[in-house]
């Protein structure tokens, strides 16, 4: 077996090009406009692992737009919006998880669907274990069966509805969503991995600072660039994931930052 380098450990949180840019709830935000598709970030990064998300359709057209993509994860959500409140959403993700297993079967890239926002929207709008043994059924159903992952929000570890349905998942995406807590994530690492039994983790950062709504400074971006390469040698995560490709092109000290370190680290075997 040939050994793995940092870059093969990462992935692209692939979005449309200005996914968020163009969504009414970023308005205040103000982002910068991108013209980074997400095989230009592909080739810009040398990542070639992808998550389709970010307005991005699970369909061949999607595939096709990422042809140097080499593994690839689909994602939806198993809750909406309505009004003020988050409600289940189950039979329209099971429709997206047929079209990810179609697409598998014709294209090896897939290897996976990931439930996303599953700790926050998903547990408000009270999915719970019934819910995910219907949907884990109708996989097993419908060859090729794809492993789940749920996203885990390292500030939703609290949440008493959550241990129930962590077995329902074969692997964890895990944000950081408030930049300034990269010291506490060891720690969250550790819990979640009490009440999951140990199962494999991609750790996502994010390019911008959505929970406190700011830019990253360099020096913080180069802090959680650094927890992520000791958690990857120390195999206590199995991947680390950018999020997400609709920022990787504007002019900021997060980029500049994390383009010079994968510049720096991306070779070195782990």
């Amino acid at each position: 077996m040939s050994t793995a380098t940092i870059r093969d450990r990462c992935w692209l949180w692939g979005m449309k090009v200005n996914a968020l840019q163009e969504t009414a709830n970023y308005d205040s935000l103000c982002l910068p406009p991108s013209t980074m598709t997400v095989e230009n970030a592909i080739q810009r990064t040398g990542i070639t692992n992808v998550i389709i998300a970010g307005h991005l359709p699970i369909s061949r057209e999607s595939l096709q737009a990422m042809p140097s993509a080499t593994r690839i994860i689909c994602k939806w959500s198993l809750h909406q919006p309505a009004s003020d409140l988050q409600v289940p959403a189950v039979e329209a993700c099971r429709e997206r998880l047929m079209a990810a297993k179609e697409l598998a079967a014709a294209d090896r890239r897939i290897e996976g669907f990931l439930v996303d926002d599953f700790s926050t929207g998903s547990l408000d709008a009270g999915i719970g274990p019934a819910h995910l043994a219907r949907f884990q059924f109708a996989n097993a159903l419908h060859p090729p069966q794809l492993p789940l992952l749920a996203s885990v929000y390292t500030l939703s570890l609290g949440r008493a509805e959550l241990p129930p349905t962590l077995p329902f998942f074969a692997q964890y995406v895990v944000p950081l969503w408030h930049a300034a807590r990269i010291d506490d994530v060891p720690a969250d690492l550790e819990r979640l991995a009490a009440l999951s039994g140990g199962k494999p983790v991609l750790f996502t950062l994010y390019l911008f600072d959505f929970g406190d709504q700011k830019p990253i400074p360099r020096e913080l971006m180069q802090r959680h660039l650094e927890m992520a390469e000791r958690l990857l040698a120390q195999e206590r995560i199995a991947g680390l994931v950018m999020l997400g490709t609709c920022m990787m092109d504007l002019d900021w000290e997060a980029n500049h930052c994390f383009y010079d370190w994968l510049s720096r680290v991306g070779e070195r075997a782990i």
